[in-house]
C-alpha cells in the first residue's frame, strides 16, 4: 500500500469516528512530511458543536497548530476524504500547508456539502492559493477515492429552517 493510501485510511478513520459520535462522515489528518509521523486528526464537528467553522480540516488544523505552538504548519501535509470546501482550502494556505490529498471529488458526493457550484477545483485553485512565502500549494486527488465516497453516500442535507426578516 502506497504511504498517502495509509494516511488516507486514517482520515477515513477519523471520518467514521465522527459519524458514530453525530458528526458528518468527513475526515481529516496532518502528518510531518519530514518524519511521516501524524500529528492530528480531526472530524467533521459542525452539527455536534453547532460550530459551521469546525470542518474535518479545520478541526485538524487546529489542533496540530494547538500541538506546534504555532500558526505555522508549513512542514505538514493534509489528508482529507473529500475535496475541501473554499473555507478549509483557505485554511490550510493561511497555516502555509503546502500540500493536500483529499479523496472524493465533490462531484462524487450530495452537491449540498459545498459552497460553489460549477466546476472549480481544488487541484487548479490551489496553485493559486498564496501561502505568504510566494510558495504555491499543491492540490491532487482522488486517493481512495471510492471509499471516500461512500462515507457520503447516505449523507443528505437536513432540513432548513425557514425565517423571517423582519
Amino acid at each position: 500500500m502506497q504511504q498517502r493510501e495509509a494516511y488516507m485510511k486514517i482520515a477515513i478513520q477519523a471520518a467514521m469516528d465522527s459519524s458514530k459520535n453525530g458528526g458528518v462522515a468527513i475526515g481529516a489528518v496532518l502528518v510531518d512530511a519530514a518524519t511521516g509521523e501524524v500529528v492530528a486528526t480531526g472530524g467533521s464537528q459542525v452539527r455536534i458543536s453547532k460550530d459551521p467553522t469546525a470542518h474535518a480540516e479545520i478541526t485538524a488544523i487546529r489542533t496540530a497548530a494547538k500541538l506546534r505552538s504555532t500558526d505555522d504548519l508549513s512542514g505538514l501535509i493534509l489528508f482529507s476524504t473529500l475535496e475541501p470546501c473554499h473555507m478549509c482550502l483557505s485554511a490550510a494556505a493561511w497555516a502555509r500547508v503546502p500540500q493536500i490529498f483529499f479523496g472524493a471529488y465533490r462531484k462524487n458526493v450530495d452537491e449540498t456539502l459545498f459552497d460553489i457550484k460549477g466546476d472549480f477545483s481544488d487541484e487548479q485553485e490551489g496553485k493559486r492559493m498564496n501561502l505568504r512565502e510566494n510558495l504555491t500549494m499543491k492540490v491532487s486527488g482522488g486517493v481512495l477515492e471510492a471509499e471516500c465516497a461512500e462515507l457520503l453516500a447516505t449523507y443528505h442535507e437536513p432540513p432548513k429552517h425557514a425565517f423571517k426578516i423582519a
